[in-house]
């Protein structure tokens, strides 16, 4: 990541210091994060990026070549899937899709069961098979059923293509989730799909856009309190908010919506309502994460030891080992942070491989303990140099 930085400063033909000062970071920091002495994280990625004039993927460097056979699979069914929902918006005729010819809430079910398992390739594939079928499915007298099985299946897409490296992908799934949520009109899944619209933007870097989205959809269905799983949906909403307000610096409009979230999640205990596995677990999940971000690396830890991993879904496991290695690397326990990222690579491997957070820690800790052949060989599973 460091050198791409470089080369684009280069490029641009600024200084050092010129370049820093437009991201608000110090030189001396600037030319560590080339040098790659210090590990970055997502805020200051979208800081670069915006300094830089570029994406935040044309710093990271995704989607990574694949590392596997499975993630192979995975990026080539992103690609598919793309051009599918390139030609199936849902204002299309039926006649664009395909009749079903199996138990379309099955199959979706199915879907969302692999993106939960981390299983990025055996879900895009088979929502690639699934997507014609969504379509014809709901223009007919079962269109509800079907509208709200492609809120669902496009919301896990979303969250498989962003995390292989395909934000524009991921905002056209998100794109998809949000027209079969308006026709349904169900008011937690308008907001599901604001929060999901918001997850690309602020993967991008485009925080205020990203908390803006969001609060939208939460506005409006405080209204709606009453439906269906509105008090869970509304709860995960103070949750993105949080990571939003982060990026923009807002940390104490951060800290008051993690407060708030865990007063609904103490109201509502653990759900599994639009697969947001929103609770208590969820809320110290984020919680984690955010201080970590806000350089409370030892707070971090502490928080982290009263989670009930092994208790987790996979697509959530593997955010808590990779956040928690990134903790435990900033507060020298490098041996520590080697296994978290070895039991996250474990859990989800498509995904701690297509990590640019995990590559990111496991290439500060190869600088930290070259003759861990434990990290090397985990460098060398994702690709990373030294």
């Amino acid at each position: 990541m460091g050198q791409r930085i470089r080369e684009r400063r280069e490029l641009r033909g600024w200084s050092v210091r010129h370049a820093a000062s437009r991201a608000g970071v110090a030189h001396t920091t600037w030319s560590r994060v080339e040098q790659g002495k210090i590990r970055t994280d997502r805020y200051m990625v979208a800081d670069f990026a915006a300094a830089l004039e570029c994406s935040v993927v044309d710093i990271t460097g995704q989607p990574y070549l694949p590392a596997d056979r499975k993630l192979e699979a995975a990026h080539v069914a992103a690609e598919r899937l793309w051009q599918l929902m390139m030609t199936l918006p849902l204002d299309e005729p039926a006649s664009a899709g395909r009749e079903p010819q199996s138990d379309l809430v099955a199959d979706a079910a199915l879907v969302r069961d692999l993106y939960a398992r981390t299983d990025y390739a055996g879900a895009l594939g088979r929502l690639v098979d699934l997507v014609p079928v969504l379509h014809t499915a709901a223009h007919g007298p079962a269109s509800a059923v079907a509208l709200r099985a492609a809120v669902e299946v496009y919301g896990v897409g979303m969250g498989a293509l962003l995390n292989l490296g395909h934000p524009a992908y991921a905002y056209l799934a998100a794109q998809r989730c949000t027209e079969a949520a308006q026709r349904l009109g169900d008011p937690g899944a308008l907001a599901v799909a604001g929060i999901n619209r918001g997850r690309v933007s602020a993967h991008t870097g485009a925080y205020a856009a990203a908390r803006s989205t969001v609060d939208r959809a939460a506005a409006e269905l405080e209204l709606h309190t009453g439906s269906p799983a509105a008090v869970d949906v509304l709860g995960f909403t103070h949750l993105a908010r949080a990571h939003h307000s982060t990026g923009l610096r807002d940390t104490a409009t951060a800290a008051a919506h993690l407060a708030e979230a865990a007063q609904l999640a103490a109201r509502t205990g653990e759900t599994d309502a639009w697969d947001l596995q929103w609770g208590p677990q969820n809320v110290a999940l984020w919680t984690v994460s955010h201080q970590i971000d806000t350089g409370r690396a030892g707070e971090a830890v502490e928080t982290a030891a009263r989670v009930n991993a092994p208790a987790l879904p996979a697509v959530r496991a593997v955010y808590f080992y990779t956040d928690l290695a990134r903790a435990l690397t900033d507060v020298q326990r490098g041996d520590d942070a080697v296994r978290m990222l070895l039991t996250a690579e474990r859990v989800a491997p498509q995904h701690t491989r297509s990590s640019s957070a995990a590559r990111e820690t496991a290439r500060a800790l190869l600088h930290q303990a070259r003759r861990s052949s434990s990290v090397q060989g985990l460098c060398e599973r994702m690709g990373v140099a030294g």
